[in-house]
């Protein structure tokens, strides 16, 4: 297949034989691919990183302030059952007896408001927000929740 007709120019003839043989290499590399099983990709994502892209409204695979304080408030809402605007221990179950809950509770009086469980998530935003640019990538959640736990 190497047939070397080329006397004028060696460097011609040998760039013309390069040229051939990329050509047939990528044809049998088309070929092998072509009839290879296709055989789908199984990613498996925590449910952290559902959230994740859950939460992430603009799809820009990071979280910014606001995104996160929408979800909060959605959280907030669907846990005051009693719509009191207030969450109390009744209200949040297990989460109660977390050292969290009464931290947050600044005014100590036995429920949380919105306005106290957005200032602790702005704090938890800051601390996990570990290069100051202002946004969550999935890396820093799970290295601020990990460390949480």
């Amino acid at each position: 297949m190497s047939e070397t007709r080329c006397s004028d120019d060696s460097n011609r003839c040998k760039v013309r034989e390069i040229k051939v043989k990329k050509f047939f290499f990528g044809a049998a590399a088309a070929a092998m691919l072509a009839i290879a099983p296709v055989t789908p990709v199984k990613a498996e994502m925590s449910d952290l990183e559902v959230l994740f892209v859950n939460v992430d409204q603009d799809g820009d695979l990071v979280l910014n302030k606001g995104e996160v304080l929408l979800l909060t408030i959605r959280q907030f809402n669907l846990s005051d059952s009693d719509r009191d605007n207030m969450l109390e221990k009744q209200e949040v179950g297990d989460l109660a007896s977390d050292p969290e809950f009464s931290d947050n509770d600044t005014n100590n009086d036995g429920a949380l408001s919105i306005e106290e469980v957005i200032t602790e998530k702005l704090s938890d935003f800051k601390s996990a927000d570990t290069n100051s640019d202002g946004v969550l990538t999935v890396i820093e959640v799970k290295k601020f929740y990990e460390a949480k736990q």
